[in-house]
């Protein structure tokens, strides 16, 4: 993901991926290995994405970081 954002390239990761659909249809390329995550790779268009310029929202850092 590192080396895509470098070269101007937009990824996500994608978890919760139907491994045996995946399995089924790239039989051939994944040659038995199973896929558990999955990498989208693309360029954004400014012009389409609505959600870009809307204002984001963020949990608080004491509800994302507990100190035990």
């Amino acid at each position: 993901m590192h080396t895509a954002e470098r070269l101007g390239i937009d990824s996500t990761p994608m978890e919760g991926v139907d491994a045996e659909l995946i399995g089924e249809v790239f039989e051939k390329e994944i040659d038995g290995y199973i896929c558990d995550v999955a990498l989208v790779l693309g360029y954004h268009d400014d012009a389409e994405d609505y959600n870009a310029k809307l204002p984001k929202s963020r949990l608080a850092k004491e509800q994302v970081i507990q100190v035990l």
